[in-house]
């Protein structure tokens, strides 16, 4: 068995709560395992219940890292249809040697617990609700729409016989079914979006010319970053560059918070189809009150930055990667299966 392997202390248990979780006649929507305390590499199934996140929160530890599976139901349509979210907390007092170490188990516990939709990864309990993970779940499945129909216009570059089809994609949203958590996307400075804004865009035209850059096809930006003047809600462009994701990183720090939008491709059989992820990096040393305070203004940040395809929640340099992040663009478009 390989170092990052993991296995369950009570494995009949363990299996028998995940297949209650699955069972269409159960009430049980969600299991919780956590490491054990006096054997390495092992979970121990420490809850399972049907009150949904707010009852698994309850047994979340700041001090512990524990994995979760979420049953929850997203309507297509008139037909519904069940999707399991897999959780990953790592609170904030884990040590910082015992976090890398988990970063390299994320392939062995998904084996273990199977089939699941969508993934989320928090490590305060303010990151983890039912409206969050609703709006996963609908983004990804098309319900929700992050992109506007408009952004797509920007991508006119026609297609040779020599390369791959360039593409960017947008979802339709079904807005009878779509969550009032969910950010479908809205132009910026019209009707009640102009009114209750709390953040404040510096140098605003800079911005939006970074972004219409960035967006198009015949310019070689690929990222950009917004960051806040200090402990205020004004965002100043950062930075913004051509060389890809670690150029962005090298930015990040570990006491400030950050918005970036990062520009990538994913390849779905032949043709190049163009991707935007919006980057939420809250680093680990802000403190509580500043994260309470910004944690309105993401409405307003999406609704300024426009479109995007997936999200990444991050507050530390494991979490974030060229991997990672193609990895959540190939789920979120289904060149990715996790489903077995």
């Amino acid at each position: 068995m390989a170092s990052t392997d993991l296995v369950f202390a009570n494995e009949a248990q363990a299996h028998e709560a995940i297949a209650d979780l699955r069972n269409n006649n159960t009430s049980t929507d969600f299991v919780l395992f956590t490491y054990s305390d006096t054997q390495k590499n092992t979970l121990n199934l420490i809850s399972k219940g049907s009150g949904g996140i707010e009852e698994l929160k309850k047994h979340l530890d700041l001090a512990k890292a524990s994995y979760g599976l979420v049953r929850v139901t997203d309507k297509i349509d008139d037909s519904v249809t069940v999707k399991f979210v897999f959780i990953v907390w790592v609170g904030e007092k884990v040590p910082f040697l015992k976090k890398a170490q988990i970063t390299t188990h994320k392939g062995s516990i998904t084996s273990l617990v199977g089939q699941y939709h969508n993934d989320l990864q928090a490590s305060d309990l303010s990151e983890l609700t039912e409206e969050l993970i609703l709006s996963k779940v609908t983004a990804a499945s098309g319900t929700a729409s992050h992109v506007r129909a408009s952004a797509s216009t920007a991508n006119t570059s026609s297609p040779t016989s020599s390369s791959p089809t360039q593409i960017t994609t947008s979802y339709r949203a079904t807005q009878s079914t779509t969550p009032k958590s969910v950010n479908t996307t809205k132009t910026p400075g019209v009707g009640a979006a102009a009114t209750t804004s709390v953040v404040q865009f510096v140098n605003e035209d800079d911005i939006r010319a970074a972004i219409k850059q960035l967006r198009a096809d015949n310019d070689p930006s690929d990222w950009l970053l917004l960051g806040y003047e200090g402990n205020t809600n004004k965002l100043n462009l950062v930075g913004r560059g051509a060389s890809g994701l670690e150029e962005l990183i090298a930015l990040l720090k570990e006491d400030q918070i950050f918005y970036g939008l990062y520009r990538t491709t994913d390849t779905i059989d032949n043709t190049v189809a163009v991707k935007f992820v919006l980057i939420i990096w809250v680093g680990e040393k802000v403190p509580i009150i500043r994260k309470a305070r910004i944690a309105t203004h993401k409405g307003d940040i999406t609704s300024f930055v426009g479109q995007y395809h997936v999200d990444l929640n991050c507050s530390n340099l494991h979490e974030i990667s060229e991997e990672i992040v193609h990895d959540l663009v190939q789920r979120a478009s289904g060149t990715a299966v996790h489903v077995k």
